[in-house]
Order: C-alpha cells, then sequence, then structure tokens
C-alpha cells in the first residue's frame, strides 16, 4: 500500500513540475513578442522621421534651386533688354552721323576767293541753314544733358516736377536741395492735376525686381522703361518737403484703378527706410498698404520681418500679413510673388500695370 502511495505521490510532483515549467515557457515567450514589436515599432519610428527629414531638405533643395533658376532668367531677361537698347541706340547714333556727315558735306566747300567764300557763306545761310544750326537727334542717355565738362547746366535743373515749368511730361533733371545730386527723373504732369514724381515703374517685365539691398538703395533701370529710384533719393527728397502718394495699377485685362495717400514719407538708412508716414486714403484700388506702415523696407538677405523673402520673391515693406508687392514678379495668375494689390480683387492674383509717384504738397 505505501508503495502505491510513493508512486501516486512522485506521479503527482511531476505533473505539477511539467505545469510550471509550460507556465513559465508561455511567459518568456510572451515577453520576447513583446520586445521584437517594441524593436519593429522604434525602427518604423526612425525610419519615418529620416523620410520626414529627406522630404524637408528636398524641399528647401528645390526652393533654392526655383530661385537659382528665377535669378538667372531674370539676368537672361535683363541682358537682352540691355542688348535691344543698346541696339536702338546704336541706329539712333547711326542716324545722327549720318546727318551731320551730310551737313559737313554741305558746310565744307570752301571757294578759292574771299569774296566768293563771303558770297557762299551768303547763299548757304539760305539754303542750308542746319549748316549754323544742326537739328541733332537726341538719344536717350542722361550723359547727352551734360555740357563738355562732364555737368548739367544749372538752369536746366529743376526743385521738383510740381515746379517744372513747361507742364509737359517726360525727362528732367531734378535737384530736390542745393546739398543733393542732380538725378533723371520722370515727371508726369497729366495725371491728376500733374506735379508727380515716377518712382517706381512697372509694365512689362522686361526688368528683374528680385533685387539686393544695394540695388534697391541706389536705384536700377532706366527712366525709359521699368525701373526703381532709389530708397536714398526717394528719403532725402520726401524727408525735405511733404508729399503725397499715388499708386497705379492695371490688370492683365487693362482695367485701371489707383490709390491715393495724403501723406508719404520715408525714414533714412539707420532706419532701414521705414514706411514713417502714410496719410489718409482715396481711390477706387482699396487701401492694400495700411498694413505696412511703419514697416522696415525688405529685401533678399536683409530681413527684418524675421520670415523670408523668398515667399515673396520681391522688395518691400513687408509685414508678418502683406497685402501688397508691387516690387514681386511679372506674372498672369494668383500668387503671393507676383505684383499684388490684395484688395484690387481681394485676391493676391498677379497685375500686369504698377506706378508709384510722389508730388510736393
Amino acid at each position: 500500500m505505501s508503495v502505491l502511495k510513493v508512486r501516486l505521490f512522485l506521479a503527482f510532483l511531476l505533473l505539477t513540475t511539467t505545469e510550471a515549467h509550460g507556465d513559465e515557457r508561455n511567459v518568456t515567450e510572451s515577453i520576447l513578442e513583446g520586445l521584437e514589436y517594441k524593436t519593429i515599432t522604434a525602427k518604423l519610428d526612425y525610419l519615418q522621421h529620416k523620410l520626414t527629414v529627406m522630404d524637408s531638405s528636398l524641399k528647401e533643395d528645390r526652393v533654392i534651386i526655383d530661385r537659382r533658376l528665377a535669378y538667372q532668367e531674370g539676368i537672361s531677361e535683363g541682358i537682352l533688354a540691355t542688348m535691344k537698347r543698346m541696339s536702338n541706340n546704336l541706329a539712333d547714333l547711326t542716324g545722327a552721323i549720318n546727318q551731320l556727315m551730310s551737313i559737313s558735306n554741305n558746310c565744307t566747300t570752301p571757294p578759292p576767293q574771299t569774296h566768293q567764300w563771303n558770297q557762299t557763306i551768303t547763299e548757304q545761310k539760305g539754303n542750308h541753314h542746319e549748316c549754323y544750326t544742326p537739328q541733332v537727334i537726341h538719344v536717350s542717355r542722361e550723359d547727352q544733358l551734360k555740357n563738355s565738362s562732364g555737368q548739367v547746366p544749372r538752369e536746366d535743373f529743376v526743385r521738383s516736377c510740381k515746379e517744372e515749368p513747361s507742364k509737359r511730361s517726360g525727362k528732367y533733371w531734378i535737384k530736390p536741395t542745393e546739398h543733393d545730386e542732380p538725378f533723371l527723373g520722370y515727371c508726369e504732369q497729366t495725371s491728376f492735376g500733374g506735379g508727380w514724381l515716377v518712382f517706381q515703374y512697372r509694365f512689362n517685365g522686361s526688368v528683374d525686381f528680385y533685387r539686393d539691398w544695394a540695388a534697391y538703395q541706389n536705384g536700377f533701370g532706366s527712366v525709359d522703361g521699368e525701373f526703381w529710384l532709389g530708397l536714398e533719393r526717394l528719403h532725402r527728397i520726401t524727408a525735405a518737403q511733404n508729399h503725397e502718394l499715388l499708386v497705379e495699377l492695371k490688370d492683365f485685362t487693362g482695367k485701371y484703378k489707383y490709390a491715393r495717400y495724403s501723406r508719404f514719407k520715408i525714414g533714412s538708412e539707420v532706419e532701414q527706410y521705414s514706411l514713417k508716414m502714410l496719410g489718409s486714403y482715396t481711390g477706387t484700388a482699396g487701401d492694400s498698404l495700411k498694413l505696412h506702415k511703419g514697416m522696415k523696407f525688405t529685401t533678399e538677405y536683409r530681413n527684418p520681418v524675421g520670415g523670408t523673402v523668398s515667399e515673396y520673391e520681391g522688395a518691400w515693406w513687408y509685414n508678418y500679413v502683406s497685402l501688397s508687392n508691387l516690387n514681386g514678379r511679372y506674372k498672369n495668375g494668383n500668387s503671393l510673388k507676383a505684383i499684388t494689390w490684395f484688395h484690387y480683387k481681394n485676391s493676391f492674383e498677379g497685375l500686369a500695370f504698377s506706378r508709384m509717384l510722389i508730388r510736393e504738397v
């Protein structure tokens, strides 16, 4: 009987040990499976992070490439425009030279006798008056308005477009104060009573306006085409006298609108040419400049706002929320980078024409 009890006890002990080992094996397998899951999840998270970083890097590279391509396109367009102007100037010069040579041929055949020479002069006065007062074709160059010493005659200066006596629109040498160097500016004498000095003009996209600080400070382009007069010059003019501002706009259908401000003044270079003063608004284009009052002028690589100028690809008195960008890209389409005036159509649709003018008040 005792032998039977021993055998039963041993059998029970064996069964109990087997079950215990089975439970331990199940727990171990469960732990291993959990560790494998966490490892796989961590690897997936790492791969996701790497993909996100790569995607961000690719986007940044694409922005840089697009900007460089746009810059190169702008340079190419500028070179083509310059070559075209040079070609036109060369044609004008050739015509002027031919005319002068023709006049010279008529005037340089002196007779052998003194009394005959005097008679010839008398005949030439009657028949070839151009021998004495030749009409020379004027080429659109600032140098031709200077005298032989390279200076602009003082009698050719005007203090402002408002004081220009002929009241005809065109190019004039302007010297705002005795301390300023004269510059060639365009006076608009027809719109809104005349007396306006144009300081920004865009109408065909021939000039690249996505430029650096030095370009906007000193000015670029030509008064015969698209141009920017220059921040330093604009500051000195608006600091010397009170001025008002006129903004003229057209879309790609030719529809015209304007915005007019009773006062306009920008700060000095130290103040980063901030939009110091902007008066009350009147007009048809809507007031898309009010949010920019007090803002510093911003160009590529010089941005006090803290954002990226590449978002607009221009130069302006940008705010954190900007409603205008008249120095943006010349493009027909809805884009923050285009020439925009939000209240023109309550959108950022690109405009085809922009002209900014100031007048003494």
